[in-house]
């Protein structure tokens, strides 16, 4: 029994993503973190790591100050905003991303969004396997592109 596909799907937001015009459903996940958090009018900035097929990116876009910089990056192009085609395990995406960044005079990135997820089909454990590493190797290009942590002073000793 395989999945079911295009306007035979049931779910809601599935449709709702097409009403609304959205290159996925995961453009309302988001929607509603950026509802709580307010973090996309203030960046001028973001990456998006496996960023197709581009719900994430396509929502950032509309919701960044006009003229913010929007890269999204993915094994396949990403429409709506600066795309890299490019495997984020690699020194070879960060390198790119560097000279994105360096060629619109960016030092660092406000906001770093990362939904990727393998396809998943039933052997869950491996799956699983696999999204832990792509969590994994997001964090090297993470490091590259976000400021230095603020440095604080230690919690008061009890």
């Amino acid at each position: 029994m395989g999945k079911t596909k295009g306007k035979q799907r049931q779910d809601k937001f599935y449709h709702l993503a097409k009403k609304q015009g959205y290159q996925s459903r995961a453009a309302f996940k988001l929607l509603q973190l950026d509802a709580w958090f307010r973090f996309l009018p203030t960046a001028r900035t973001v990456l998006d790591l496996c960023a197709a097929p581009g719900g994430w990116v396509q929502v950032a876009v509309n919701h960044v100050p006009v003229g913010a910089f929007v890269v999204g990056v993915d094994l396949v192009p990403i429409r709506g905003a600066h795309s890299l085609t490019e495997d984020i395990t690699t020194t070879k995406c960060r390198a790119a991303v560097r000279r994105l960044m360096d060629s619109n005079g960016v030092a660092v990135f406000d906001v770093v969004l990362h939904d990727g997820s393998p396809n998943v089909g039933g052997a869950w454990v491996q799956e699983a396997t696999v999204q832990s590493s792509l969590i994994h190797n997001s964090l090297p290009p993470c490091r590259l592109v976000l400021p230095p942590p603020h440095r604080c002073s230690p919690p008061p000793q009890r």
